[in-house]
């Protein structure tokens, strides 16, 4: 009897597989996966509707007998048919393949050149804002010259004028 009642837990199990480029990365049955996709996590559960999905980068965990696993899997596509999920990712890492001094380095590189590009954005744009003004200076001080130049004119006309009248009595 207790055999029978572990073979039927078995049967409410997955099946997953994952492969990758370089064969089979992971293969075990599990209660539960939660997978990240590129619209949004998706649990499977043992007889899950047949979809297709598209991976995105992010944790795939695996939940088996109340433990989770984690591994970190980067793209790729999800079959899911029944009780069977097959992954094909570009690369799928466990804990253990991962160099987590090396992921440091680079989580401390990209935020550092992340802020490199914001403060570059930044310059630009007050680079923009500045040539923006300057140009609104110029452009405004051009009224002051014409109204100047206009009303000097104005005057030098009326000078003529007078003079020309004054030779003609």
């Amino acid at each position: 009897m207790a055999q029978e009642q572990m073979n039927q837990a078995q049967d409410k199990k997955i099946e997953l597989v994952i492969t990758t480029p370089r064969g089979v990365k992971f293969m075990e049955k599990a209660d539960m996966v939660i997978m990240r996709c590129v619209d949004g996590d998706l649990g499977v559960l043992p007889g899950h509707a047949p979809v297709s999905a598209a991976l995105g980068d992010g944790i795939f965990r695996i939940i088996n007998d109340g433990v989770e696993q984690k591994l970190a899997v980067f793209g790729g596509i999800a079959e899911i048919e029944g009780n069977r999920v097959n992954v094909f990712s570009t690369i799928a890492q466990r804990p253990e393949e991962i160099d987590r001094e090396r992921a440091e380095a680079d989580r401390r590189l990209a935020e550092a050149t992340m802020q490199e590009i914001f403060e570059t954005q930044q310059i630009r744009k007050l680079q923009v804002l500045l040539r923006h003004a300057l140009i609104r200076i110029e452009v405004s001080s051009h009224l002051e010259e014409a109204e100047y130049v206009k009303h000097g004119e104005h005057a030098n006309h009326e000078e003529k004028n007078s003079e020309e009248a004054a030779s003609q009595e």
